[in-house]
């Protein structure tokens, strides 16, 4: 595989001289558009748009331009800025490993020894606070002479999200093992973040992740419960919040069988003719690439949970005591590929695509003054990383993906609707944004009496609602444009 490299400038004497240069990315979702997407946006990337649009969000690359109070005025701080694009966002990421490539984006590997004086100077202490705690857990790690699985790191990736905000994706080792080893230094960047993230367990519905971990039957598996507790006992007063969206509490469609629940006949063969249907009328370029029902079976499968870690690189690579790993894509020839091609479908991409969407929401919450500002940590495995990465610089593409799983989307649904509907009206639509725009925060409640430790005194784990739709006054029947409507879009373009 050809990787462009560029060489570090005199000035960044730190950056390791084999990174991606920085237009890399932009190559990649240019190809995605110019190469693999048809001559005019398909119906259901229209859709995706109007959908972004409507939310306030970021279509493609942005600048993550952050505000300062000065005599009571907001301005934008073009200098802070100009100095975190320059040493952070702009870093397209250190190579750990070319054939397959494994890329990284730890602030670490970029800066091995430190960050700059420069950068240090202009960071948010709380952001500042995490990335020093992190190279503190990094040498910690490099002094263990054993090299055990969970004794060793996951990479940190930072983000700075349209508005200002900073985010840190965490990757974390789902095992209580992993978490003893390492959670020192996790409670202690806990304590600086204002929302934390939990990836939680697929098979747990949508809304209930939270509180299966905090009290619930989760609630003893010494990792992500430990976590959660440890954090509000440093000093976490923030909220805690789902971000992965994988909903297999009625149904699960990730991996060579389907399970469906009692309640539904429905054979996998009439699924894939079903869902087959839909994305020819709704994204006719995509099913062209697929072909037919049965190879979106086979496409399904190989983008699976269960197919992946079954793969050579499946539980990644070890590099200065780190675990990277990277999602594994899927060409048109069936091969494997390190980055998007187009064919991004299933339950895992479903996840990161969303996930992106719901953080830049709670960024944008944030800046409007609706949620406390401050840094968002997101907790997730490490191969969740790549694709996450890649969705939270193009939200528009991220959209695409939801829509174009939508029937990972209404899981939670299929005791009410079938698997899925096929959207094909207005009420339909609605549905589905409002799906999308589904925000679960929780709070410990405020009673210092209680211990946070599980048991029978613990204290509660509060809902703290907010309707994102009801705070921007955005009606979900009127975001979408009808077929009509978008068949009148589509003939325009083609002129």
């Amino acid at each position: 595989m050809s990787v462009e490299t560029s060489r570090s400038t005199q000035r960044d004497k730190q950056v390791p001289s084999k990174t991606l240069s920085e237009a890399h990315l932009f190559k990649v979702i240019q190809r995605l558009y110019d190469r693999e997407s048809g001559e005019v946006p398909d119906p259901l990337q229209i859709r995706a748009a109007a959908i972004v649009s409507a939310l306030g969000l970021p279509s493609g690359q942005y600048s993550a331009l952050g505000t300062k109070k000065n005599n009571e005025r907001t301005k934008t701080n073009t200098e802070k800025d100009r100095v975190i694009a320059e040493y952070l966002t702009n870093k397209a990421g250190v190579i750990i490993q070319e054939d397959p490539l494994i890329v990284s984006h730890d602030f670490r590997d970029i800066y091995p020894d430190g960050l700059p004086v420069e950068l240090k100077k202009v960071l948010d202490p709380d952001t500042l606070a995490i990335m020093e705690i992190e190279f503190e857990h990094k040498n910690y790690i490099q002094e263990i002479r054993s090299q055990t699985d969970y004794q060793m790191d996951r990479p940190v990736n930072y983000f700075r999200l349209a508005g200002g905000i900073d985010l840190f994706l965490r990757a974390y080792g789902h095992n209580k093992f992993f978490h003893k080893n390492h959670k020192h230094y996790l409670e202690r960047i806990n304590a600086h973040a204002k929302i934390i993230c939990i990836e939680g367990f697929a098979d747990d519905a949508v809304g209930e992740k939270l509180q299966s971990f905090w009290g619930g039957q989760n609630a003893r598996d010494g990792n992500y419960d430990a976590l959660m507790h440890e954090a509000v006992d440093a000093g976490f007063q923030g909220y805690f919040t789902e971000a992965d969206s994988r909903d297999r509490s009625k149904i699960s469609m990730d991996g060579e069988l389907y399970s469906v629940s009692k309640s539904l006949d429905l054979s996998q063969g009439t699924f894939n003719k079903f869902y087959f249907e839909f994305l020819e009328r709704e994204h006719p370029t995509l099913a062209r690439k697929i072909g037919t029902p049965e190879n979106l079976r086979s496409i399904l499968f190989k983008q699976s949970t269960r197919y992946l870690e079954k793969l050579p690189n499946g539980l990644g690579v070890f590099h200065d005591k780190k675990r990277h790993s990277g999602h594994h894509y899927l060409t048109n020839n069936n091969e494997t590929s390190m980055e998007p091609t187009f064919l991004e479908l299933g339950q895992s991409l479903f996840s990161d695509a969303l996930a992106s969407i719901k953080l830049q929401m709670m960024a944008k919450l944030m800046i409007d003054g609706h949620l406390h500002q401050g840094p968002i940590i997101d907790y997730e495995g490490s191969n969740h990383l790549s694709g996450k990465s890649f969705f939270l610089r193009y939200p528009c593409y991220a959209m695409e993906v939801v829509l174009r799983t939508i029937n990972e989307l209404m899981a939670g649904h299929a005791d009410e609707k079938g698997l899925f509907s096929i959207p094909d009206s207005e009420k339909d639509w609605k549905e589905i944004v409002e799906e999308i725009t589904r925000l679960h925060f929780k709070e410990v409640e405020n009673d210092a009496s209680k211990t946070t430790a599980p048991g029978p005194n613990q204290r509660k784990l509060l809902d703290y609602s907010i309707d994102f739709l009801k705070l921007y006054r955005i009606d979900p029947a009127k975001i979408m444009p009808s077929s009509e409507e978008i068949g009148r879009i589509r003939q325009k373009l083609l002129k």
